[in-house]
């Protein structure tokens, strides 16, 4: 008899619970999943009209306001993680919480890599850039920043693993003859051994490289100026100070994540700022440095794209100014006197490596588009355009 009592007051208890729990998500206050990026509007309470419009309002609304709604998407959203699938077809879920940017069927693994023409047709746009600068008497430079799975591969899900066909970016380093003089700035072998020590270069939840990544490339691009340019001033590790952030990048805001799959990793700045800083999203120049401590060092230009925040504020403090183009401007025409730099380096994201601005007609003056992008059509070109516009 006791006994009956005992499971008939636990039953109860247990009805009650279950039918009140809504109401006590609606009593007490619930964490606030901002970063869930709804793709509809959650309906709103409008209690005008008729009665079967009421009915049906109330119940739409109860649906998309129910208690413990989101805390429950977010529960699914990261039982699927641990079982290595992404509820976003542009992010792909590897092991140890590394996420990647992956657009539609895009495959990882390392084919036959890039044609004899294809690494011409790259050549030949950046040696021309290289001829027409140089008689500005500007030093070009050209950079590819490595996408993230190329540098940590190890994390990759077994079935996107890459293979033993050539890394496309390497295959960009070697000019196609000798008698091409555009030089190359390659920072993946640097990347590639600071990761090996155990230093994330990237981070886990976004799809750039970090602030450990932006000094690693920052180190290989000092190394390659320096000896033609000595009148660069270079950081070293006594000039910089090192604090622990736990940022949540573009990768956990596709999936909506952002704020509860973090990195744990150190922002790096300049111990001293000497630079003024202007930024405007939209204007040609979309960020401009000047550094009035060290007047005597070379004028820069930097046309890239996001991968910069991490990168620039230390080669800010080496030169006297730095201007900022975002790489998938118009042109260069705008800029009135392009002889004013010393230097222009162009950057662009392994994913992107064959976007080019605008065209060379745009610099040169000359008449027809000189870089036959019909090859690429589709395949690069203005994949992340305006994604990161005016990000500083």
């Amino acid at each position: 008899m006791k006994t009956g009592k005992i499971i008939m007051g636990v039953s109860v208890a247990v009805f009650f619970l279950v039918i009140l729990f809504p109401l006590w998500g609606w009593l007490f206050p619930q964490p606030n999943f901002d970063s869930l990026d709804e793709k509809r509007s959650l309906t709103e309470l409008d209690q005008t009209g008729p009665i079967k419009k009421r009915i049906e309002n109330a119940e739409a609304y109860l649906n998309d306001h129910l208690a413990f709604r989101n805390a429950a998407i977010f529960a699914v959203l990261r039982a699927d993680l641990l079982l290595g699938e992404s509820p976003s077809e542009q992010v792909l879920a590897g092991s140890d919480g590394w996420l990647f940017y992956v657009e539609g069927e895009e495959d990882f693994r390392r084919g036959t890599g890039l044609t004899e023409e294809q690494i011409k047709e790259f050549y030949d746009v950046h040696q021309q850039l290289t001829d027409h600068f140089a008689s500005l008497g500007i030093d070009y430079r050209v950079m590819i920043a490595p996408d993230k799975h190329s540098i940590y591969p190890q994390y990759l899900p077994l079935t996107r693993r890459l293979g033993s066909g050539p890394w496309e970016l390497k295959q960009l380093m070697t000019p196609p003859g000798p008698n091409y003089t555009v030089r190359m700035i390659d920072v993946s072998d640097a990347l590639l051994n600071a990761a090996a020590t155990g230093v994330d270069q990237y981070y886990k939840t976004d799809s750039h490289w970090n602030w450990e990544g932006g000094w690693t490339a920052y180190q290989v691009i000092m190394d390659q100026l320096m000896p033609d340019h000595p009148n660069m001033r270079r950081l070293t590790e006594d000039d910089i100070n090192r604090s622990d952030i736990t940022p949540s990048g573009d990768l956990a805001a596709l999936i909506g994540q952002q704020g509860i799959i973090v990195d744990h990793t150190s922002m790096l700045t300049p111990k001293v700022y000497n630079c003024s800083h202007t930024s405007d999203g939209n204007a040609l120049i979309v960020e401009s440095y000047r550094n009035d401590e060290y007047k005597d060092g070379p004028k820069v230009l930097f046309i890239g794209d996001s991968f910069r925040t991490a990168m620039l504020p230390f080669l800010a403090e080496s030169v006297s100014e730095l201007d900022v183009i975002m790489n998938d401007s118009p042109s260069l025409a705008a800029i009135e006197d392009l002889s004013h730099y010393d230097i222009i380096i162009f950057e662009a994201v392994e994913r992107n490596r064959f976007w080019l601005w605008g065209g060379i007609s745009g610099i040169t003056g000359g008449g027809e588009e000189e870089y036959d992008e019909g090859e690429y059509e589709g395949e690069y070109e203005g994949e992340y355009e305006g994604e990161y516009e005016g990000e500083s």
